[in-house]
């Protein structure tokens, strides 16, 4: 009976050791569980970080388009008035012949004139007028014309305000609403900031950084060389170090990343667009290989931009919570381009 119970009883451990072995067992593992924490969270505030510079430059990009509409508005409005006054004149000129001819008893011009509304109108009855008036029906008709024509233009443009008006409008709540969740997010990564920062020290030593996104093909535009003033605006850049990030900021005190991009090439006289998909169609297109000081570098589809400043580092304006600071472009895992600006 003692036997046949130590035979059970080696049969159980046994039993259990080749379940460990298979996996069918496992244990906790706290470390491994706080780890899989941090990386959710960092990973959750990364998404939000990139969402919110995506609608961030939506924003920028569709703020430049209003103010170009806007522009066009205006100066389409001037164009109007002064067409205005040209008809008032005409008006002028017709009444003073009407007054006269009605003094003549010229009943018949006077019937045409009342009858017609519109450009089709004076045309309908062009022999008639000008069997009376001579050739003023050209004149009218063509002033008629233009005001009715920069009066539709007028009404296109201001359709098209309003949608930008719209979309600002939309833009701005997405932008409140990833905020205030990144705000969120922030706060619960804050408790465990320096975790995370110990993991990813960990990480970065027992593994190197590829990136096969780097691997991008050679433009086909002959790279220019450097501008003149590249590294003095990488010094203009440098000198922003430390300065706040914020939505829609272009210096000289806070900054999103386009504006800071902005800001910084202004100073060396440069005009770039406050938008990173705008700022994308400023220059030559450079491969990664081929990067120098003042080169702007792409991510995430365009929705951020940094300055690059040599040695596989840039300056940029990361997002809303953050300074300008310098980071490495080997760690980016969305680097999507560059460009060399050449003005």
């Amino acid at each position: 009976m003692a036997r046949k119970t130590t035979v059970i009883a080696l049969s159980v451990m046994l039993a259990v050791i080749l379940l460990l072995i298979s996996g069918g067992l496992t244990f906790a593992d706290p470390v491994q569980d706080k780890k899989d924490e941090l990386e959710s969270i960092k990973s959750e505030v990364q998404r939000i970080d990139a969402q919110l510079e995506s609608v961030t430059e939506q924003y920028n990009l569709t703020n430049l388009r209003a103010e170009q509409t806007r522009a066009y508005i205006a100066q389409k409005e001037q164009e109007l008035a002064a067409l205005n006054a040209e008809l008032e004149q005409r008006k002028d000129i017709l009444g003073q012949r009407m007054r006269e001819l009605y003094k003549a008893g010229n009943a018949d011009f006077l019937e045409v004139i009342t009858e017609c509304k519109t450009v089709d109108d004076l045309y309908t009855n062009v022999d008639r007028i000008q069997r009376i008036s001579g050739g003023d029906v050209d004149i009218i008709a063509s002033v008629l014309a233009s005001r009715g024509e920069v009066e539709a233009v007028r009404a296109e443009l201001e359709a098209q305000k309003a949608g930008l008006e719209a979309t600002l409008g939309e833009l701005a709540s997405q932008k409140n609403s990833i905020e205030g969740n990144l705000q969120r997010r922030q706060a619960v990564m804050a408790g465990v900031e320096a975790e995370v920062n110990q993991l990813i020290a960990e990480q970065a030593a027992n593994q190197p950084v590829t990136n096969p996104r780097y691997s991008t093909p050679l433009p086909t535009v002959p790279t220019p060389d450097p501008p003149p003033y590249a590294s003095a605006v990488v010094q203009v850049a440098y000198a922003q170090l430390g300065k706040p990030y914020q939505y829609a900021g272009s210096g000289p005190n806070v900054f999103d990343c386009s504006g800071l991009v902005m800001y910084c090439y202004a100073q060396v006289g440069v005009r770039l667009p406050h938008s990173s998909y705008m700022q994308a169609r400023c220059g030559v297109p450079v491969s990664y290989s081929e990067l120098a000081q003042g080169d702007l570098v792409f991510f995430h589809g365009y929705g951020h931009v940094g300055m690059y400043i040599g040695g596989g580092q840039y300056i940029h304006a990361p997002h809303t919570g953050d300074v300008v600071r310098i980071a490495d472009l080997g760690r980016r895992r969305d680097f999507c381009g560059a460009v060399r600006i050449n003005y």
